[in-house]
């Protein structure tokens, strides 16, 4: 039951198209030069936001816009400012907890805070780390029990 249709070409569309992609460029162009040149922060939401104040339409252009035209995108992400949490967050798994030094007495609440800024990934490997801790803990405590009671 495959049916073939005949669908004419729509060269026009096209045309239509390539002009609004021209447009959101443009509008996004001037937008982030105005950021800059104010030295405001340069995301996809301050452009979007600055272009519809800039644009005489007042329509601007749409986050998903800035998304999907390729040029803008990267126009966009060479003058914005880079983001590094995930290498900042790799130290802090990287380096093996010591688990002999975890105070009884700690706030909790900055415990808590710290975790809650830690990825899925990163909990997961300190929690695996704690396990190995504890599990080697209760290994010396049975084998020094199992001696004593010899």
């Amino acid at each position: 039951m495959n049916r073939e249709f005949d669908t004419p070409t729509l060269d026009w569309l096209h045309d239509v198209y390539e002009e609004r992609k021209r447009r959101a460029f443009d509008l996004g162009k001037q937008a982030t030069d105005l950021l800059i040149k104010e030295s405001k922060k340069v995301s996809h939401r301050a452009v979007a936001q600055r272009s519809k104040e800039i644009d005489p339409d007042g329509n601007g252009i749409h986050v998903n816009t800035i998304r999907s035209n390729k040029e803008l995108h990267e126009y966009i992400s060479q003058n914005s400012a880079k983001k590094y949490p995930a290498a900042r967050r790799a130290a802090i798994v990287r380096q093996e907890t010591n688990f002999k030094l975890v105070k009884e007495e700690r706030d909790l609440e900055r415990v808590r805070n710290r975790y809650m800024k830690l990825t899925k990934v990163e909990l997961v490997e300190l929690l695996i780390q704690t396990e190995q801790y504890i599990a080697q803990n209760n290994k010396r405590w049975l084998k020094d029990a199992f001696e004593k009671h010899q």
